[in-house]
């Protein structure tokens, strides 16, 4: 047998350096010692713990309801900017695409600082509204990249059928448009979701005093003491946001295999 690589060996230790944490996470989330000095038998009763506390309740509503928001918000501004983006002139695409690769390059910690020092010089009050504005600036910017990565692959000729046969511009895109992009909708709205549900730093900025998302309650219960029940809440939180990481990619995977096998069948049809 082949001696494993120095390069194998390497990737071996940082995977094990990136997994580990989160491997540590979920065993001690079933850990009966509540001191987790130790192993203290195995148990469910800190997730039936954590669900049951009013605290955690009122942030995993507050996270709901800021990735819902921002996710609705994000999806519209991607949507128009993708089918102006059509449209607009070259010079006005490259800065659409300067302005959107921007928004992912620099850091969100810059970006949270930046909105939260205007807010509060335009005294706006920061809540649940303030979160959401933060979390559209970033999230609009990934769902324009994945819409816009769907359009590049479309013609123009199913929607100049349907113009010619009478139908309105609002109709053409409801009927026609829509439908076409739908899962790469479908897609950017998971995505988004997930990146707005588990953000820490934007929520710790624009939530000001009266508004904390679970994950902003997570650092904050973490700083005392790590306790059994934080394990727990760390364990649902990545499950959420791993589930839809992987419906959308499981959406994405059977989308490109009903194209492929449409691709296939078409000539031995026609």
């Amino acid at each position: 047998m082949r001696r494993p690589s120095g390069l194998a060996l390497v990737s071996l230790v940082v995977l094990l350096l990136l997994y580990a944490p989160i491997a540590v996470v979920v065993v001690n989330s079933f850990n009966g010692d509540e001191s987790l000095v130790g192993w203290g038998g195995f148990t469910t009763r800190w997730f039936g713990q954590a669900i049951h506390d009013p605290q955690v309740r009122d942030a995993l509503v507050a996270s709901l309801e800021v990735a819902l928001l921002s996710t609705a918000i994000s999806l519209v501004l991607a949507v128009t900017a993708a089918l102006w983006a059509r449209r607009a002139s070259q010079r006005a695409r490259r800065i659409l695409d300067a302005t959107t690769y921007m928004r992912i390059i620099l850091p969100e910690t810059v970006i949270a600082i930046g909105l939260f020092l205007l807010l509060r010089h335009e005294d706006v009050k920061l809540g649940v509204a303030t979160i959401v504005i933060g979390h559209v600036v970033f999230n609009s910017a990934y769902a324009t990249i994945v819409i816009q990565a769907r359009m590049a692959t479309m013609t123009e000729t199913l929607e100049q059928a349907a113009a010619d046969l009478g139908a309105t511009p609002w109709r053409v895109f409801r009927r026609v448009t829509l439908p076409l992009i739908l899962p790469a909708v479908v897609v950017a709205g998971l995505l988004i979701f997930s990146f707005s549900f588990d953000d820490v730093v934007t929520s710790l900025f624009l939530g000001g005093t009266e508004v904390e998302t679970l994950p902003v309650l997570l650092l904050g219960l973490i700083r005392l003491h790590v306790t059994p029940e934080v394990n727990a809440i760390g364990v649902l939180v990545m499950l959420t946001t791993t589930g839809l990481l992987a419906f959308a990619a499981a959406l994405t995977t059977v989308r490109g295999a009903v194209g492929a096998r449409v691709v296939q069948t078409t000539p031995d049809e026609s």
